[in-house]
């Protein structure tokens, strides 16, 4: 049975930080989900579709990028629910910064890993996944998304920025 690993609001509306929930795909795992949780359903649905504001990972990998509420999950799979940014928050997309690189910078200043592209640091919490690559002619250059949020926000943010402006030199 698919693992469904909540975090921030959705751990506080479920009372959970995982949880295992059936399902072949990621729209049967979301709307068993709902089931089970209704408080859920405005947060994680607008009309039939998935809210644009809330990320879906499966293996760490946003579901928008492969085939969406479709995407087939094998018995053993892991989603990664993340509600959006909140107040407090800054988020900006970096060309060329791999996540490794990122994950790198975060534990050496002192980040623990939450989950799959979720660290903590102190005051802040750091969100990030790879989105579709900037395209220009033949050239593809992968991009990070990078969202982060509480009282140390803006302080982490700017550490980000820089590190991600010296190319990880």
């Amino acid at each position: 049975m698919p693992k469904v690993n909540l975090y921030a609001t959705f751990r506080d509306l479920t009372g959970k930080s995982q949880l295992e929930v059936p399902g072949a795909t990621v729209g049967e795992v979301l709307e068993n989900l709902v089931r089970a949780y209704p408080a859920l359903k405005e947060e994680l649905f607008e009309g039939e579709g998935l809210a644009e504001r809330v990320s879906v990972f499966l293996e760490g990998r946003d579901v928008r990028y492969l085939q969406g509420l479709s995407t087939p999950l094998s018995p053993g799979a892991t989603l990664d629910l993340f509600p959006p940014v909140a107040g407090g928050g800054f988020e900006r997309t970096f060309g060329a910064f791999p996540p490794w690189l990122l994950e790198r910078y975060l534990e050496e200043w002192g980040g623990t890993r939450e989950g799959e592209g979720v660290y903590r640091l102190p005051g802040a919490v750091v969100r990030f996944r790879e989105v579709e690559p900037l395209k220009v002619g033949s050239l593809s250059i992968p991009q990070l998304w990078v969202g982060v949020e509480g009282e140390e926000a803006e302080r982490w943010f700017e550490r980000i920025a820089f590190a991600a402006s010296r190319g990880g030199g």
